[in-house]
């Protein structure tokens, strides 16, 4: 039965997701036949997810933000190299060089506290 129900809340979380509401979820699961404890179930399990989908969309994971902090740094160190070696002149710009190597080791170390509150 739990299985049921957990086929029945992701199908209507998906249907909520597209903008369906909880008042029409209701009426078709009472068409269903199902009982009023088990309606109730399903629908604070279809809000529990909406909530939990709500507060997590847009965020970035904590390993896409440490790629591209990896990403950054190794940008950064690149043209650091050229800029040590004469192979790129930035004149009175220099800072230019080093930006992307620490705004790439703030990301890694946002990630990681990420993860860590994750955990």
């Amino acid at each position: 039965m739990k299985n049921q129900i957990k086929q029945w809340v992701d199908f209507y979380f998906e249907k909520k997701k597209l903008g369906m509401d909880f008042s029409k979820i209701k009426k078709e699961l009472k068409a269903k036949d199902l009982d009023e404890a088990q309606i109730k179930e399903i629908i604070r399990e279809i809000d529990k997810k909406a909530l939990e989908y709500a507060h997590t969309a847009g965020k970035m994971k904590p390993q896409d933000l440490r790629l591209i902090g990896y990403a950054l740094m190794l940008i950064g160190g690149g043209l650091t190299f050229a800029v040590y070696f004469k192979m790129l002149v930035l004149g009175k710009f220099l800072f230019a060089a080093y930006g992307p190597v620490i705004i790439g080791y703030i990301l890694v170390v946002m990630a990681r506290r990420q993860q860590n509150k994750l955990k």
